[in-house]
């Protein structure tokens, strides 16, 4: 088995996202004037396993537009064939996609894959619904059209300490697990790697180990608690198997894969 980041570009986001307040601010915070982070990854990962090649999510593109609590910066040739070329990978050879969950930074490079894409069916019937589109067209931050999502159901029971999963493979080293809470149906993807080390592909789970550890939700998670009990979930799981932990925007994250750093 073998994991590449991709990297898509970078964003700065705002303080108040990334240390929320407590209370009615959290969100509100987020539309006012404060301090910004440095340029933090954009990143997905490609995973070779058995000769196939999965993708966790598919990144940002060129003319994403900045939100009041994030800035972007993405060039066309850091898009996601860009990103796949810079290791030796083609768009082509991709056979399976699947999305940790659907916001822009993570599914707008879908545009350029051409197969369906794997969403857990909570959060694709969740985005689906009034208040995410809303929010969509106030951000200008629409879902990618001519994309494919496929539903994806959690039915493989529990996996380590998580409560419910799915098989991504056959021999079962790469699978989808519940990570409910920076959107209600969030995902994460284990790889059991050749050492026995559970890879764990966090999507927005947190930014950093840092929140990890803190156990701190963000300032978008709709339920704050719900967000707080996944850190657990996944700090126990930690605790059951060596645990690579690999957040989509923390910039250590390629240094822990690479030195397959556990928590």
């Amino acid at each position: 088995m073998r994991i590449h980041a991709l990297r898509t570009g970078t964003v700065r986001l705002k303080h108040a996202f990334l240390f929320a307040s407590d209370g009615w601010r959290r969100q509100l915070d987020l539309f006012l004037p404060g301090d910004w982070s440095d340029p933090v990854p954009i990143h997905c990962w490609a995973v070779e396993h058995h000769g196939r090649l999965l993708l966790v999510d598919t990144g940002e593109t060129a003319n994403v537009r900045d939100i009041p609590f994030a800035r972007f910066e993405v060039t066309p040739e850091q898009e996601l064939p860009g990103a796949l070329a810079a290791v030796g990978l083609a768009i082509e050879d991709v056979d399976t996609v699947v999305l940790t969950h659907m916001h822009g930074d993570h599914m707008d490079g879908a545009v350029h894959v051409r197969g369906p894409l794997l969403v857990r069916d909570s959060e694709l019937s969740y985005q689906r619904s009034l208040g995410p589109r809303v929010m969509q067209r106030l951000l200008r931050q629409p879902v990618p059209s001519r994309v494919r999502f496929e539903p994806m159901t959690l039915d493989g029971g529990p996996f380590g300490a998580f409560d419910a999963s799915r098989q991504l493979t056959e021999d079962g080293r790469v699978v989808a697990v519940s990570t409910a809470g920076h959107t209600p149906g969030h995902i994460s993807v284990v790889c059991v790697d050749d050492e026995g080390n559970h890879i764990l592909l966090a999507g927005d789970a947190t930014d950093t180990v840092e929140q990890l550890r803190a156990l701190r939700a963000d300032a978008v998670s709709p339920k704050p608690a719900v967000s707080v009990a996944t850190m657990r979930t996944i700090l126990a799981h930690a605790e059951q198997h060596p645990t690579v932990y690999l957040p989509s925007h923390d910039p250590e994250s390629v240094t822990r894969l690479r030195e397959s750093v556990t928590l």
